[in-house]
């Protein structure tokens, strides 16, 4: 019975803080930082997941409408494979590609979801870049779900950030 209460609480706790935020004024500019998991989709088979560090600001023009910059690091890995050349000698190798990326963008906010579209340039890769995204602001948290489309290599991410 205890946690039934202790859940309740939380629950409610939580919807307070979604309703206080989409109804009060936000500052004009919010930083955070976020972390995000990295799925490869198209044109990065060798490459199996990757992980991103990122620093974010949000300028907020009005209630609904905000400027974004995010500039993050991003490390791809893929399995480890071994073979043997022609000399026969053994050779190990483990994919790993490091992607910085900086990006800029838009965001409609209808009260605490979101859709947002950033471009800009990703090293690494070595090409220009746009990133359609969705996601959801609560308490001090920003979950949010992105397609990144960078040259011809393609994935998927799920972000998430704490507001300072």
């Amino acid at each position: 019975m205890k946690r039934i209460y202790v859940l309740l609480f939380l629950f409610g706790f939580i919807m307070n803080n979604i309703v206080a935020q989409s109804n009060s004024e936000l500052p004009p500019l919010r930083v955070y930082s976020s972390f995000s998991y990295n799925r490869p989709m198209k044109n990065i088979s060798k490459y199996e997941y990757g992980f991103g560090v990122y620093t974010n600001l949000d300028y907020n023009f009005s209630k609904h409408f905000a400027g974004r910059l995010d500039i993050g690091w991003n490390d791809f890995s893929g399995p480890e494979t071994t073979y043997v050349d022609q000399n026969g000698s053994v050779h190990t190798e483990h994919p790993n590609m490091s992607v910085w990326d900086f990006t800029a963008g838009l965001r409609a906010m209808a009260g605490p979801a979101y859709i947002e579209a950033r471009g800009g340039y990703y090293t690494g890769v070595d090409s220009w870049g746009y990133v359609p995204a969705i996601g959801i602001v609560f308490w001090k948290l920003d979950l949010q779900a992105s397609y990144n489309i960078v040259g011809k290599k393609e994935w998927a991410t799920i972000r998430l950030g704490y507001y300072f």
